[in-house]
């Protein structure tokens, strides 16, 4: 199983809106949240607000085997819960989950693992450079 994270800071004043639209998706809306879940391959949410010195993060970790999938089917799935889901959480967040998908260009700017005490094979022990660099 593989955890998809996503962080993202929390506008100043939504924190409440926040909690209502979880809410709302564990009491009104849980059957059609669980069929989602289901429906994208997810096995377990996580939902935290985080106080930051400054503010507030969103931390959501989603479980599940195939987490480009995953995103890619809330972000483009045509059932009404998933529509209502991503049009609440483009209010919230201001911006849209499609904006995100998978093959968007991003850049991995740095990774290290300890492959002596991890037992990992497929590290060098080194950093990754980042293509460009």
């Amino acid at each position: 199983m593989t955890q998809l994270q996503i962080v993202c800071p929390v506008r100043q004043g939504t924190q409440e809106h926040w909690r209502r639209l979880y809410q709302a998706v564990t009491g009104s809306h849980r059957e059609e949240f669980e069929a989602s879940c289901q429906q994208a391959g997810i096995t377990q949410v996580r939902v935290w607000l985080v106080q930051v010195l400054r503010g507030e993060l969103l931390l959501m970790t989603l479980n599940t085997q195939e987490p480009q999938q995953t995103l890619k089917a809330l972000a483009t799935s045509d059932c009404p819960f998933d529509r209502w889901l991503r049009e609440q959480l483009q209010v919230l967040l201001r911006w849209n989950l499609q904006d995100v998908l998978p093959d968007t260009q991003h850049d991995l700017i740095f990774a290290w693992c300890d492959s002596v005490r991890s037992g990992a094979t497929d590290w060098p022990g080194t950093l990754l450079e980042s293509p460009g660099a």
